[in-house]
């Protein structure tokens, strides 16, 4: 059985097509697209039209494979999309990184312990929470034409299918999903001055939306394609794949580092919010408590930056090979200060931050990058032990990153812990895992996560 995949990055998308045979997953990259972050006006925005494009040709490139069983996606949390009851987008979607979510964060200060005891929120200003808001607050007449905010894999299921739900582990990196009845709590939702319409339907993970719209499903392989809503946050589908144990801790290292534990859901321990955590949708009967914490979007920031200034243009593997024979003693940064949240010179925000970093050379300013990011996933990880009650001796980890030899190595060296690869493509396996659960071709979600643990015979992902 064939299912497509379409997991999209807040730095690029790819469609990736699955096969299951027997208990073999073969995987292979169908297109990538990128470049859908754009600037607006008032700051970083996304351009859904570049990314309506990269699923419609990964929808005719899968179509000369066969048929396509089904077809699901999966993205980054927190952003969103606001429909009207045409379904048309009320207004362009603006990243996380847009500076209306640090105003929403400090409009809503007197209300952060009781937003994260009721709803697990990790208080950062990237939360959905404060961006929408802040946005609310900003564009009342466009509020009004609202009929209701999808995540960005639930708009696109919504493209792909014409139903509009809200998948439960997106909507719990919202804050605004109650922990004790996980639907949309609306004591927050009146805390932040919205209407209570625009929150939609709530379906778990593995819900059949329904066949694919035919706008969408003209080639012959996707006439039965049918649309499922997976975990729409790629974090959950990934620590799906990943499948944990108790004493192990996953990790999803891209863009950004998200290191976390399973625990029953509805689990909330006291110093979760105080501690910087927050709690995520997992699937089934599962939660997901992690801390997201910049992560490799800052190596990109620091070769753009030094070759920028002039500095010799160089991959990320010669980068990684030359922090590993970097003096030891170099001294590290820390990652999650402010002034690293959007660095527009990276090189010069490293050196500001640390003077004793002037003038070192490419080498030595990325071991300081690595092993700052290492040091902030060792306190992380100490953290999740106490909060879960079990101490921890392996992080499996998954995404990009775990490709990196030095991240790999200097985490290790951090934390202290075994840490495990793979699968790289965590999220597409989560992902792809689901969707044939939920067409019955895997019998339960248990066999399919025993199914990851094993490797499902997994062969290499190909282009």
């Amino acid at each position: 059985m064939r299912c497509l995949v379409f997991d999209l990055g807040a730095g690029s998308g790819r469609a990736m097509l699955v096969e299951l045979q027997g208990e073999t997953l073969s995987i292979r990259t169908l297109t990538r697209f990128t470049g859908y972050e754009v600037r607006a006006v008032d700051g970083p925005a996304w351009d859904i039209d570049i990314i309506r494009a990269g699923i419609r040709e990964g929808l005719a490139r899968a179509a000369d494979h066969g048929e396509i069983a089904s077809v699901a996606v999966d993205s980054w949390g927190v952003d969103f999309v606001l429909i009207d009851v045409d379904g048309a987008i009320v207004d362009p979607p603006r990243t996380y990184r847009h500076p209306r979510g640090g105003v929403g964060l400090s409009a809503l200060s007197a209300h952060h312990e009781r937003i994260a005891a009721r709803t697990g929120l990790q208080i950062i200003p990237i939360a959905t929470l404060f961006h929408l808001s802040q946005w609310a607050r900003d564009n009342p007449e466009k509020l009004a034409q609202a009929e209701q905010v999808l995540m960005i894999a639930d708009y696109f299921a919504f493209a792909l299918s014409g139903v509009a739900r809200s998948e439960r582990t997106l909507a719990r990196t919202t804050g605004f999903l109650s922990v004790a009845t996980e639907d949309w709590d609306d004591e927050i939702v009146m805390l932040a001055g919205l209407p209570r319409h625009i929150f939609g339907p709530i379906v778990p993970a593995g819900t059949v939306l329904g066949p694919m719209q035919a706008q969408w499903s003209g080639p012959p392989g996707l006439a039965q394609t049918k649309v499922v809503s997976v975990a729409g946050h790629d974090t959950a589908c990934a620590a799906f794949a990943l499948a944990p144990l108790a004493g192990e801790a996953f990790a999803v290292c891209g863009s950004w580092n998200l290191f976390g534990v399973e625990v029953p859901a509805g689990t909330l321990p006291a110093e979760t919010g105080a501690w910087g955590f927050g709690l995520e949708g997992g699937i089934g009967s599962r939660a997901v408590l992690d801390r997201a914490m910049p992560g490799l979007f800052l190596m990109r920031r620091l070769r753009d930056s030094w070759a920028a200034r002039g500095g010799e243009t160089l991959d990320f593997p010669a980068i990684s090979a030359l922090a590993l024979d970097a003096d030891p003693a170099t001294p590290a940064i820390a990652p999650s200060d402010p002034v690293f949240f959007d660095p527009v010179d990276m090189v010069g925000a490293m050196e500001g931050f640390l003077p004793a970093l002037a003038g070192a050379g490419i080498a030595a300013l990325a071991r300081s990058l690595y092993v700052g990011l290492a040091r902030e996933a060792a306190e992380t990880i100490r953290q999740l032990a106490v909060l879960s009650g079990e101490p921890i001796h392996t992080i499996r980890v998954g995404g990009g990153g775990s490709q990196d030899v030095a991240w790999m190595q200097l985490l290790a060296e951090e934390t202290g812990c075994e840490v495990v690869a793979g699968p790289v493509e965590a999220s597409v396996v989560g992902n792809a895992l689901i969707q044939l659960t939920a067409l019955g071709a895997i019998p339960s979600l248990e066999a399919a996560q025993a199914l990851a643990r094993r490797g499902a015979g997994m062969q290499p992902v190909t282009e």
